[in-house]
């Protein structure tokens, strides 16, 4: 079978078989939270363009996911 690979973050790829449980369920979570807010209507707005410009760049998603692995979600 393929060899299929995981970037990470910091730019390092790994073997997706190598990955332990909670790596694959973090990346998972992460998939799946990609996938709603492409699907999510662009509606909400943010008053300041500094603001707006950390929603459109997904800044606040990152945030979010590095809150998560922190706290094991």
């Amino acid at each position: 079978m393929e060899t299929v690979y995981w970037t990470m973050k910091n730019g390092q790829k790994i073997d997706v078989d190598t990955m332990d449980l909670n790596h694959l369920r973090n990346t998972l979570k992460m998939l799946i939270k990609a996938k709603r807010a492409q699907s999510a209507p662009k509606s909400f707005k943010m008053n300041g363009e500094i603001a707006q410009d950390h929603i459109d760049q997904g800044y606040l998603n990152e945030q979010e996911e590095e809150f998560d692995e922190w706290y094991g979600i």
